[in-house]
């Protein structure tokens, strides 16, 4: 097995609707992370969340644009920084999440 590695789990969460400079919160986040070199990344939709305001945001028959997205990234400490920072000095309405992990690659 290969070794343990200490790091974070960096989640951004933001609607589908929601805009930076014309384009998705998300994608925007993605493009921030693809200049520093991070290539691995996973994003999830969810049928429905809650945000900061009370109001649900969920994916309905008519209307998906709505629905909660979230972009996952498992990093080392110094990159969880630089992609936090740089996502910060963008502007970017988004909400994030960060939590210690320890992580490998099997196989």
């Amino acid at each position: 097995m290969s070794e343990w590695q200490h790091g974070y789990e960096v989640i951004f969460m933001a609607p589908e609707s929601r805009r930076h400079h014309g384009k998705p919160v998300i994608d925007a986040v993605a493009e921030q992370a693809k200049t520093l070199g991070i290539e691995r990344m996973t994003r999830r939709t969810a049928s429905e969340g809650t945000g900061a305001d009370g109001r649900t945001h969920s994916a309905h028959f008519f209307e998906l644009a709505d629905r909660p997205i979230e972009l996952l990234f498992v990093l080392e400490k110094t990159l969880t920084e630089r992609l936090i920072d740089a996502v910060d000095q963008a502007g970017i309405d988004v909400f994030v999440l960060r939590r210690e992990v320890n992580y490998a690659q099997l196989g």
